[in-house]
């Protein structure tokens, strides 16, 4: 049977995303800054070869235009979801196991620059054997948060981001008898939400896009997606990609 692997990155709208770096970054500074980090976990997913499909799931058209440019595939959440992050990894996921007929799929947060293609293998290596099984893999980050969760199938697991949601993720997955595998991987476990990692970001190897961002911060804003929210529209075709509901 043909491993179809995806990776799926979820992206919050422009405007609100990074609004704890307010103390230290205006919003344009924060929207640059996220993209930057969304164009640096990309490209270690494309550069590590696992992946079929890398999906990028946001409500927002400027983020849509980005991950096109880097070869990502967007995902447009429906606007009725109201832009909830679970709600929105949990219609991607649906849409990508059902409609893509993906059968690993592999949940990175945009938020870790210093993420390399070396990490992403470790994490997608896990996952592979046994091939068999249902199987969860689960990365913490610094404060207990869930930095990539990779399942087989798909919807193994539910999406429970938010406090401690590695202790969340962790139980679903017990609690379904699902091999469960937690992998320690101190570049996956770095995100970036608040000032002070953002000064320890400085003093970090991030990945291009963001040392670029660090060493010369925007004078201007970028593009404004004031274009109206878009309806969900299907990928386009990939490898092994199913018609089924």
């Amino acid at each position: 049977m043909t491993t179809m692997r995806a990776a799926l990155i979820p992206m919050k709208e422009l405007s609100q995303a990074k609004l704890r770096l307010a103390p230290a970054l205006d919003a344009a500074a924060r929207a640059e800054l996220a993209l930057a980090m969304l164009a640096d976990v990309i490209a270690a997913c494309a550069e590590s070869g696992c992946f079929d499909l890398i999906a990028v799931v946001s409500n927002d058209s400027t983020v849509f235009w980005h991950a096109r440019e880097l070869g990502a595939t967007p995902i447009a959440e429906p606007a009725a979801l109201g832009g909830g992050l679970n709600a929105g990894l949990t219609f991607a996921q649906r849409y990508l196991a059902r409609r893509v007929a993906v059968s690993e799929l592999v949940i990175l947060p945009a938020d870790v620059p210093l993420a390399r293609a070396d990490d992403i293998r470790a994490v997608v290596d896990a996952l592979a054997a046994p091939p068999d099984r249902p199987r969860c893999v689960l990365v913490r980050s610094r404060d207990n948060g869930t930095n990539a969760l990779a399942l087989r199938p798909p919807e193994a697991v539910a999406p429970a981001y938010g406090r401690n949601s590695a202790d969340a993720h962790r139980a679903a997955a017990l609690a379904a008898s699902i091999d469960l595998v937690e992998l320690t991987l101190e570049r996956l476990a770095f995100d970036v939400d608040a000032p002070d990692d953002l000064t320890e970001l400085e003093t970090l190897p991030a990945g291009p896009a963001t040392r670029r961002f660090l060493a010369a911060p925007p004078a201007s804003p970028p593009p404004r997606s004031s274009s109206p929210r878009p309806q969900p529209s299907s990928p386009a075709p990939q490898r092994g990609e199913g018609a089924g509901g």
